[in-house]
């Protein structure tokens, strides 16, 4: 009645691999391969990843900012509890601080924990911190969510880091999981990278980039001493974010890395 059945797939598949098999240069294994080319059929991640980037570059007014920090001061900190929360099987990441920054930041720089709503030509102002991660996976790159980041401590943000990177490469997340994020960040610099201009995950007011910390000369103290650098790219919807206001942001997470007692702190 004209309904293809699995044997009718199977013996198509069957003919398919003994054709080719006959040309003695080609073997079948799920592609199309074709003299110096192979097909590949695109898998879900990779398909919502190009419609969502294609919808982010299409819907926002793009502008990155670059900086650089000196963390010397973090190196310290994060050397002095490393092991102990090694000896609680949580990895004590510099992105476990950055989350932190980031939050708290965003408490003083709303516009960038909002979005645009031109429909009904008013802003959406997020109350809550919900911070994605973006984690690069062999499947591509997905962005769990670390909810409420400003009310957690760096223990609780560390371990969820370990949690959500995990069941992100064993392909374990759940959709919720990766819903309501109000900004993003993206460590391109644990793989090699120095500067990028991310691009936002729509329909966020940024996204922050962080590069391979770099050992260069920095002046502390009036002296020469080698300094440990950062290099930070945030990238803002200029719709809604001016650059004035963008810096100021990136300057106040800048403050925070640089003094990372202080936002700690600040929270009391």
């Amino acid at each position: 009645s004209g309904r293809v059945k699995t044997s009718d797939i199977e013996n198509y598949k069957s003919s398919i691999k003994e054709e080719r098999a006959g040309t003695g240069n080609m073997v079948y294994d799920g592609n199309e391969v074709k003299d110096d080319v192979t097909y590949e059929p695109l898998s879900q991640i990779r398909k919502a990843i190009a419609k969502n980037m294609l919808q982010s570059k299409n819907n926002t007014a793009q502008m990155s900012v670059f900086e650089e920090v000196d963390i010397f001061e973090l190196m310290q900190v994060r050397a002095r509890y490393k092991q102990r929360f090694a000896n609680k099987d949580v990895s004590l990441t510099y992105l476990s601080f950055i989350v932190k920054a980031v939050a708290q930041a965003l408490k003083h720089h709303r516009q960038l924990n909002s979005q645009i709503d031109t429909e009904n030509n008013r802003m959406i102002y997020r109350n809550r911190y919900h911070i994605g991660i973006a984690v690069d996976t062999p499947e591509g790159l997905v962005v769990p969510v670390i909810r409420d980041a400003d009310r957690l401590s760096i223990f609780q943000i560390a371990k969820q880091i370990g949690e959500l990177a995990q069941k992100a490469r064993t392909r374990k997340l759940s959709i919720e999981e990766m819903k309501g994020g109000s900004f993003s960040i993206t460590s391109f610099g644990s793989i090699g990278g120095i500067y990028a201009t991310p691009v936002l995950n729509y329909p966020q007011a940024g996204i922050l980039g962080i590069g391979r910390i770099l050992k260069t000369p920095v002046v502390r103290d009036d002296e020469i001493v080698v300094g440990n650098i950062m290099p930070l790219s945030l990238t803002v919807d200029h719709r809604i974010v001016d650059g004035g206001e963008a810096t100021r942001f990136i300057y106040k997470v800048m403050e925070y890395l640089t003094d990372p007692i202080s936002f700690l702190m600040e929270e009391g």
